[in-house]
């Protein structure tokens, strides 16, 4: 094994080290950092790239790395890892989905807003353009990747690998047994919707040999423990599969690969209140949701329109007309 050389620093076999990249210096001259967690292995084996928290209020992603990562021994893992558990550190320590006081401050100098839309990113771009041409210049040197969200506040979903455009060649293919390797029972494989657009930082990995896929997982603006012990558990998974870490990945009981997601939008403004349970196999025609007026009148019920997963629920206690109510996913 030889060292670790990446982002500026050199990490020796065997070792684990903690290292801060400058992204931006604000008008104030505050510097700001991005945070890496870098284990190289004592052992030859892939290099894994694990990001979170590009959009700031996914925080279940940051502790689901550090928990997936707490027990690795550098001395005995195969290969290495790069771990950036704060993808965009402004987004974060503004707790919201985009840096909102850059974007509010030149919301015209900061279009694209979203970093997670931007790659491969531009190295002389503005602040979203740049923060995804450093995030990608550390991904394209690894060998796979996996990029965990959460929905932002207001929607949860269930445990689900998203992949990215299947038009992708070998790399398409091998993110897809990643996904079956992951193990948390919902892959969605589909060639439509923002998800598998091009910019978007797994369809690029994948585009550029780098087998990614897009992890989305419980609520934004929430750390829960189930979610985050399970997150960790199949980030696991990947490891065992990849031969990074002793033993076998642990599959699904059950794994719903799923074509397309299907989003349902409220007709009527009101109070929502769910009635199918997330993750529930649904029929056409079963209820999902119901819509009151402020006088208790049931003013809409929102149908499945076709069979599929409920796979995103929304947590809001109240709608307006156009907000999204549930998605299913199409099987």
């Amino acid at each position: 094994m030889t060292n670790l050389d990446i982002a500026g620093i050199s990490v020796p076999p065997g070792a684990r080290r903690r290292h801060e990249i400058e992204l931006v210096e604000l008008a104030d001259g505050t510097k700001v950092s991005i945070p890496l967690d870098i284990i190289n292995g004592g052992e030859p084996g892939p290099r894994l790239y694990l990001g979170a928290a590009i959009h700031g209020d996914e925080v279940d992603g940051v502790a689901i790395l550090f928990r997936a990562l707490a027990d690795i021994d550098p001395a005995t893992l195969c290969g290495s890892i790069v771990c950036v558990p704060v993808q965009h550190p402004l987004s974060f320590h503004a707790d919201h989905r985009l840096p909102i006081s850059q974007f509010m401050k030149s919301p015209l100098d900061q279009a694209p807003a979203d970093a997670w839309i931007c790659f491969p990113g531009i190295a002389d771009g503005n602040l979203a353009q740049i923060l995804a041409a450093t995030l990608f210049e550390m991904i394209s040197e690894c060998d796979w990747a996996v990029d965990i969200h959460t929905p932002t506040r207001g929607g949860r979903y269930v445990p689900i690998a998203i992949l990215p455009h299947p038009d992708l060649g070998a790399a398409y293919g091998r993110a897809e047994e990643m996904a079956h390797a992951f193990g948390s029972g919902w892959i969605m494989r589909t060639d439509t919707g923002f998800y598998v657009a091009d910019g978007i930082l797994c369809v690029e990995a994948t585009r550029a040999g780098v087998p990614s896929f897009t992890f989305e997982t419980g609520e934004g603006g929430r750390l829960e423990e189930d979610v985050v012990d399970g997150g960790a558990g199949y980030i696991r998974n990947v490891m065992r599969w990849l031969g990074m870490i002793d033993g076998d990945p642990e599959p699904a009981e059950q794994t719903y690969v799923m074509r397309e997601f299907l989003g349902l939008r409220a007709g009527r403004g009101g109070l929502l209140l769910t009635r199918a349970r997330l993750g529930d196999l649904v029929k056409a025609g079963d209820v999902l949701c119901s819509i009151f007026n402020i006088y208790g009148d049931e003013v809409e019920t929102i149908v499945a329109p076709e069979d599929g997963v409920f796979v995103r629920t929304t947590t809001l206690s109240t709608v307006s007309r156009g907000e999204r109510a549930a998605t299913l996913g199409l099987l």
